[in-house]
């Protein structure tokens, strides 16, 4: 019985290993950050409903950097997690800088066989700072957080083993501070260190 089992597991073991890949490494990542906000202006919704427009401000250049890991199926499926460091202004704003670590889990699935893979991930960005936001018509420097949730949109194009490169969006859910959210689009590139070696 021992026998057939250990067989059995040794077996399940080498089928998943050729299934599914794990990988993990560095990552980093060039963004255009921005920040969004509700103003005057009415947007029609449905036939009965009208909401509030928003602005974006202009965009501001950061570099972000950090690792990430990611587990991707035979069926074309991934699961992945993304943490790194970015800032976040914009010109309309002076020099009043957001610095965060952000953590994003994601899943994901290939278009066809593409090798082109469509994320999405909700996550939390904790701020680290508190910029004064001073002398501005508008931002008021009230209701700061700590820490804010954020989605992710993304593509990505997977070369496997070598690299990845992915594109997209990260949009702020809640305020980070007065009635400001953040929003940053992005370009980078993660490489599988650990793929490196087999």
């Amino acid at each position: 019985m021992k026998r057939i089992l250990l067989t059995t597991a040794l077996l399940l073991i080498s089928i998943l290993g050729f299934a599914q890949t794990f990988e993990f490494g560095p990552l980093l990542q060039y963004h255009r950050t921005a920040f969004t906000f509700e103003d005057d202006s009415k947007i029609v919704v449905s036939n009965n409903s009208i909401d509030n427009g928003s602005t974006t401000t202009e965009t501001s250049p950061h570099v972000a950097f950090g690792g990430y890991a990611a587990y991707y199926t035979e069926n074309t499926f991934s699961y992945a997690a993304d943490l790194f460091y970015v800032s976040t202004s914009s010109p309309n704003y002076g020099d009043n800088v957001f610095h965060s670590i952000n953590l994003i889990p994601t899943v994901g699935a290939e278009l066809g066989n593409s090798n082109i893979h469509f994320n999405l991930g909700i996550g939390a960005g904790f701020i680290l700072n508190e910029p004064s936001f001073e002398n501005l018509k508008d931002v008021e420097p009230i209701n700061y957080k700590s820490i804010d949730g954020i989605i992710k949109l993304a593509l990505q194009y997977r070369i496997k083993k070598v690299l990845s490169i992915d594109g997209g969006v990260l949009y702020g859910i809640n305020t980070i501070v007065d009635e400001q959210r953040r929003f940053h689009f992005y370009l980078g590139a993660r490489v599988p260190v650990n793929l490196f070696f087999e």
